[in-house]
């Protein structure tokens, strides 16, 4: 069991890292590209290539778990689609910030869902990540909400909620990550077309933007949601989240490779506090699984 957790959480690991590198990847592609031509030939790229490498394992499980696969697929499409449209009226810096936030409403949530009891120093932690994601995407200054930012809490809560339901559900759905995978990114294929139609768009498409959204589909919207899907269940949704809180960190070493981006010396403390907190909640629960095994 030990062995099956420690390969789920380096999976986890690389699953951030993937998820990190398509940040100025991104950057790229909406220089020309609107938000929701981005999403939508995303994510039906990413339907073409689960349905071509997967469609007798889709075709078997597509009843199944189409319950499970809807709940999830919901969840997702409104992360996207409120973090889209909140990205159209706030900067992307704090649509980044608020975004991450996630990792912070996970436990708040697994509390409930899950009744995962929350100890005084998790609160510490919580309140260190987001103190990290503070500095990390904000640089220090002062947070003042605006009509995008409250759409983008509405995205972070939904990915909260779609972290903790991914734990639930693939526990009670054994070996059935793929048509899960298939589910949530038909969703929200399924959901942006409409945003798609009905938003004005001036986009100019290059091969250099197609291969972008291409590998962006493949490896963060496929391989990425496949591995949360597989793995996250036997590292446990909280020490996950925190694992999660990495992406900022992985996101800024890539746009330093990718596009030459610059980091101050608070976001650099900031990505810092990231990187404790998580290794505190990793700690934290193993100490809890060893106390409950005595």
């Amino acid at each position: 069991m030990e062995y099956t957790k420690l390969k789920s959480t380096l999976l986890l690991v690389l699953l951030v890292v993937i998820w990190g590198m398509t940040f100025p990847l991104e950057k790229i592609v909406m220089r020309d590209i609107s938000p929701f031509s981005l999403n939508l030939s995303r994510f039906f790229i990413a339907d073409m290539v689960v349905l071509f490498f997967f469609f007798p394992t889709i075709k078997r499980d597509f009843v199944k778990v189409w319950k499970a696969g809807s709940i999830l697929g919901v969840l997702m499409s409104l992360g996207y689609i409120f973090q889209t449209w909140g990205l159209a009226h706030t900067t992307p810096a704090k649509s980044g910030f608020i975004t991450s936030l996630y990792v912070v409403f996970v436990p708040l949530v697994a509390f409930f869902l899950e009744r995962i009891r929350l100890r005084l120093r998790m609160f510490f932690v919580l309140g260190l990540a987001a103190f990290g994601i503070y500095l990390s995407e904000l640089s220090g200054k002062i947070f003042s909400p605006n009509f995008g930012d409250y759409l983008t809490i509405a995205c972070a809560v939904a990915f909260a909620f779609q972290v903790v339901a991914t734990t639930i559900l693939t526990k009670k759905l054994e070996n059935k990550h793929i048509t899960l995978t298939f589910y949530q990114m038909l969703f929200v294929t399924l959901t942006n077309i409409p945003f798609y139609l009905f938003t004005s768009h001036k986009d100019r498409w290059t091969i250099e933007n197609l291969s972008f959204i291409v590998a962006i589909a493949v490896f963060a919207s496929v391989m990425g949601t496949i591995i949360q899907m597989k793995h996250q269940k036997n590292v446990g949704t909280i020490p996950s989240a925190f694992i999660y809180a990495g992406e900022p960190v992985a996101a800024a070493f890539f746009s330093v490779v990718i596009v030459g981006e610059h980091f101050t010396f608070v976001q650099m403390i900031g990505f810092s506090a990231i990187i404790v907190s998580a290794i505190l909640a990793q700690l934290n629960h193993s100490a809890l699984k060893s106390k409950n095994k005595v």
